[in-house]
Order: structure tokens, then sequence, then C-alpha cells
């Protein structure tokens, strides 16, 4: 159920969550006042299957079931639905309720924009409210709304593919041979809603950007102490069967993928023991026993022709220009066309990537199925300190910022998971987090001005910022000196397929 729809206008909490903070309070009687949880029904054993630090800032394993949450790959979305599968059994155990089902917080709906805050349940602060945490954004506690940017829900809806080995958009992730704490490559729900929500919900910036303090669900390692947490992922499994059902005929999962189908992972189970899922045990909600209550696509979704038919306007997602939806995308293999190193991603200047084969990228071309796709591939960020997220435009005309050409906007680049991929040890080699944008939209739109330029690609990046309603009390949270951003990219690509 939508935690939303659930909630009056005083703010009364729906019963859901009456049990939800009853069942955390008793997990949390399961843990150790001090050391490692050793009770796999207990609320810091739960959060440690997500991700557990030991001293020195790495993932702690430990334990065999610790530090397995999987990012950056086409293993993100099922194991996320194993783990809520768990976690809900481990809740239904502890109120001795089968029934209870967890609820989702749609926190970025393009056509409900009042969702954007924290449920009011999760920031009363009192002491017996197992919901509320101050390991948390001062302002998201505080009842302000976060940035909007579910404009990116519809453009990762509108992506036409779950996995991708090519190196270009992808809706789940890169497909990788082994699972990986963090895979690298990021489908486009990873990156926003999922990202941007958990560093907004979890950290505080001041107006440069910098990071002033941290909270829990600003980290892969810290972000299942979260109660809020489990509601956000809920509603990002929501997401996945919504793009699922937006063309059932085209958009299943790799079902011919034997190994990553085989692929499992284990839980621990409320009776005693473990429980061993596999992908493709997970695949249908259903198999597992729930759906949700709206599966609808947001009212700016725009189907790819010959896709099934959507009830939504003609004139583009959000930030997308208003163009048409490209052709479906062929499976061929992007060429890269031109790419630039090492680049500052909190610079003014923008990135120019000048293409090595100047050419229109196939436009003007008869057969619009056949015609040229272009992606804009961000390779190796990494950095210690960012903005929650950037938008990211394609030559916007000097002098000019991005707000005044919407058309220009490749997409938005969230930086949850930033430091962890940024770490070189046994879990990530310290490669950073990669991320693609198809900017076919934005080429043809460029295009139909008279300002594609066939020799070279301009990248700009803008912070995306809360505005603090209560700067005072931002102030008075700030722990330590600001962070000042340090974002860069090992390579900015332009590839056409």
């Amino acid at each position: 159920m939508d935690v939303w729809t659930r909630t009056d206008d005083e703010g009364t909490w729906p019963d859901v969550l009456v049990a939800y903070a009853r069942a955390v309070e008793g997990m949390r009687g399961l843990d150790p006042p001090t050391g490692k949880p050793r009770d796999p029904l207990s609320w810091q054993f739960q959060a440690a299957m997500h991700g557990r630090a030991t001293r020195t800032g790495r993932a702690d394993r430990s334990n065999s079931l610790w530090s397995r949450c999987q990012h950056g790959s086409w293993f993100f979305l099922p194991w996320h639905r194993m783990y809520l599968a768990t976690f809900e059994a481990v809740v239904q155990h502890h109120l001795g309720d089968d029934d209870w089902s967890l609820p989702y917080w749609y926190a970025l709906d393009p056509d409900r924009p009042s969702t954007a805050v924290l449920p009011p349940a999760f920031r009363e602060a009192r002491a017996d409210n197992a919901l509320f945490t101050e390991h948390r954004s001062v302002l998201a506690n505080g009842g302000d709304p976060l940035p909007d940017v579910s404009g990116s829900v519809t453009q990762a809806l509108e992506v036409e593919v779950f996995a991708t080995d090519t190196g270009v958009a992808s809706f789940g992730g890169g497909e990788r041979s082994q699972p990986s704490f963090f895979g690298e490559e990021m489908g486009a729900i990873e990156d926003t809603p999922h990202g941007f929500v958990h560093v907004v919900v979890g950290n505080d910036f001041d107006a440069q950007g910098n990071t002033v303090r941290e909270g829990w669900m600003g980290s892969f390692f810290t972000a299942g102490l979260d109660p809020i947490f489990w509601l956000h992922h809920a509603n990002l499994d929501r997401l996945w069967q919504v793009w699922l059902d937006a063309d059932p005929e085209h958009r299943n999962p790799p079902d011919d993928d034997a190994a990553w189908l085989r692929t499992s992972f284990r839980f621990p189970a409320p009776g005693g023991g473990t429980r061993t899922f596999r992908v493709g045990d997970v695949l249908d909600p259903q198999a597992l026993g729930y759906t949700y209550e709206d599966l609808s696509v947001p009212s700016t979704f725009v189907a790819a022709p010959g896709a099934a038919p959507a009830d939504a306007p003609a004139d583009g997602g959000i930030g997308m220009g208003g163009a048409e939806a490209p052709p479906p995308r062929r499976r061929v293999t992007p060429q890269v066309v031109g790419a630039t190193q090492d680049v500052s991603l909190a610079a003014p200047a923008p990135a120019v990537v000048d293409l090595s084969e100047p050419s229109d990228l196939g436009l003007g071309e008869a057969d619009a199925a056949a015609a040229t796709r272009v992606y804009l591939r961000l390779e190796g960020i990494t950095g210690t300190a960012a903005a929650p997220a950037y938008e990211v435009y394609v030559n916007l005309p000097a002098g000019s910022t991005g707000a005044e050409h919407p058309e220009l906007l490749a997409g938005r680049l969230a930086t949850f998971g930033l430091a962890e991929a940024s770490k070189g040890d046994s879990v990530h080699g310290g490669a950073g987090l990669t991320k693609v944008f198809e900017i076919t939209r934005v080429r043809d739109a460029l295009a139909d001005r008279g300002r594609w330029d066939p020799a070279q690609v301009a990248v700009s990046f803008e912070p995306v910022l809360p505005a603090p309603s209560d700067t005072d009390a931002l102030a008075e949270a700030s722990t330590g000196a600001p962070q000042p951003p340090d974002l860069r990219a090992a390579r900015v690509v332009v590839l056409s397929a």
C-alpha cells in the first residue's frame, strides 16, 4: 500500500505504521548494547546484510550474510526484492501477523509533488517513536520537500532495455558474470530515484554543495538502519513492475540467460536457518505473495513506437524537451565517436568532447527505425564528497543555465555510493561509478534549432541542492568543516549505435 494514501491531513499514523514501529522496537531489543549483532532477527543484523563497515571503513564480512547488497549491475533489483521479502517476513514474525505488508513511499511522483515529503510518522521526534532517527537529514526530518527531480522517474521508465553488456543505457544495470557489492554500471532506476532519495534523506548540504552532515541513508554501510529505507526500496521494487507492465511484450528481463536466472543469494529465515532465492524465483512479485495497489505509469510517460499503449500525453516527459520518443533500440554494439579524459564534474566550465569522425550521427536518415542513437557515458566517477545529484546538460549556450534550456537535459547523476565505489579493497576496486544517458532526443532538439555541432559535444554539470526552509537549524546541525565537492570522471564518452 502507498503510505501517503493511508496518511490523513492531520498526519494520523496509519495502522500499518503503528505495527511497523512496534516491530522495529522489538527488533532493536535483540541487538546487543555493544559489539556486533548476533541474532539474525535483530535490527542491526538485518541492516548489516545490506552493508556494515569495519573500523577502517571497509565492508565487514565477518559474517557470511553481511555486506552482500548488489549495486551497479543487473543484480540490483532482484537482490533487493529478496531482501525486502526477507525483511517483511521478519517483521511479520515479530508482530505474529502474517498479513502485515510493507508499505511503499513514492517520494518522487511526477503526478503528486506532495509525496516528496517524509511521512509524518518518521518525523515525530519522540523518545518512543522507533521510526524517527536523528541520523537523517535535518531538512527531511523538518518536513522540507525533496528537490523535484521526478522527471528522472519518467526518464527511467522510458528506457526500453533491462540490462546490457554493450555499455548503453539500461533500466536494471550492466550485465555482470558474478555478483558484486558494487558492479560500477548503474541502471536508470538505481541512479535516480534510488540514489537521489538515499542522499537527500540521509545527508545535509550547504548552498555551495558542500556536505555538512552525514546520516544513515547516505551510505551503503548504514542505510538499512533507517526505518524509511525499507519503504523507499519497496517503491523501487514497485517501479520495476510498473516498467514491466508498460510494455509486457518487449520488456521482459533476460529470461534466456540461464546463468543470471540461476544466480542465488542467501538470507536468514524467521524460523531459523537460511533461505536461498534464485534470481529466476523472484521475477514475479505475485510468486512471493504480494502485489502493489497502484502500478500505473506517470502521466508524463511516453511509450516507444510499437509498445503497448499508455495513457500519456504526446509532448514528452519532464526535462525531455517535448520530443517524440526515439524508435526501439536495435541490438548493436555502440561505437565510440569521441572521448575526453579526467573531467571535474564540480568545475564551472563544460567538458568538451571532440568527435573523432565529425558527422551528423544519423540525422536525416529516411528509415526512422535505422536512425542512429547517441549516448553519453560518464566512466569512473570518483570522489569523497559531492552534491546529492548533478543535472547533466549537452551544448548549453554560453552564459545560460540548464533551467533556461530543459530540452538540453541529458539526465541526472545521483551520487549515492560515490565514497564506497571510490575505495579500492577486496569488495570493489575503486573504479568508481559509471552512468549512461541516451541523448538522442537532445541531439534531435539541437538539430531542430540548427544548433547541433557535428564536431564536438559540450557537457555541463549543475548541482541539484535542497532549498532549506530553516537555515539556522541546518547550521546548528552541521558537523565539522564542510567537505567541498571533488567529483571527477575518468572519461566522458560519446557513443553512437
